[in-house]
């Protein structure tokens, strides 16, 4: 009898090793099979894992970013110089051909360009430079057209009216092209003056235009400053006078009777 209960008892206890045993096996499965990554099979197409855009590969424009020119630039209309360089062997016919050039190219700049190396400005040439002033003002007055260039076309000496050892005085015809805006005054203009040049600076040093002359010079500009200097003036003063008078009769056409541009 007692045998029969020992040998109950060592299968019951060999049947609790036996379960802890497999239990403990089976626990070492599962821990080993969650660390291995699964493989796909050949059968089964790998799902791709997705990838986030980097933000920063496409530029987005910004409304600082310059927009591309569609406009060609329109070329810049060629300018007349408004000095020419003294020749070494200066002459007289140059010498009256650059006068009346400087005198158009003042208009084309809207003030008196420099003179200085080709007439002084004394009691003599003064009037001529007040005249050359009213050109101007014409024009900014809206009176009178602009030029577009001016370059000296002809120069013939008429005469020599007198000469000594340092100066000499001529008669000429200077022709001058000048192209206006709207071609309203044509290409070109011819005028007769009288010039006195000293012989060793080869510098004008008197101006004057023939008597009967059509011109604003010879007709309103120097009767009116003789007639001031003949009231008691400078001929500073007489000229300035001339001038000023001259100069508020425009305005008056230009306010009372303003010119109708396109």
């Amino acid at each position: 009898m007692k045998r029969s209960i020992c040998f109950i008892i060592s299968i019951v206890l060999s049947l609790v090793a036996l379960f802890c045993l497999v239990s403990c096996a089976n626990n070492d499965r599962k821990q080993t099979g969650a660390n291995i990554t699964p493989t796909p099979s050949p059968s089964e197409p790998a799902v791709p894992t997705s990838v986030v855009p980097n933000e920063s590969a496409t530029t987005l424009p910004t409304e600082d970013a310059s927009a591309a020119p569609t406009d060609t630039a329109q070329p810049t209309p060629e300018r007349t110089s408004p000095i020419i360089q003294r020749p070494e062997n200066v002459t007289i016919e140059w010498l009256a051909g650059e006068l009346m050039r400087r005198k158009y190219v003042s208009c084309i700049e809207l003030e008196l360009v420099d003179y200085s190396d080709i007439m002084d400005r004394n009691e003599n040439t003064d009037l001529f430079f007040y005249n050359n002033q009213l050109d101007i003002d014409l024009i900014k007055l809206n009176l009178s057209d602009n030029f577009i260039s001016a370059t000296n076309h002809d120069t013939h000496i008429k005469g020599i009216v007198s000469e000594s050892e340092t100066e000499i005085t001529v008669d000429l015809y200077v022709g001058t092209s000048i192209p206006s805006v709207g071609n309203s005054m044509g290409d070109y203009i011819g005028e007769s003056f009288q010039i006195t040049v000293d012989k060793q600076r080869m510098v004008i040093i008197a101006y004057g235009e023939p008597n009967g002359y059509a011109s604003r010079y010879k007709s309103w500009l120097e009767p009116l400053a003789l007639r001031y200097r003949n009231q008691g003036l400078s001929w500073e003063e007489a000229n300035k006078k001339a001038y000023d008078e001259i100069f508020a009769e425009f305005v008056v056409e230009a306010t009372e009777y303003p010119r109708q541009t396109p």
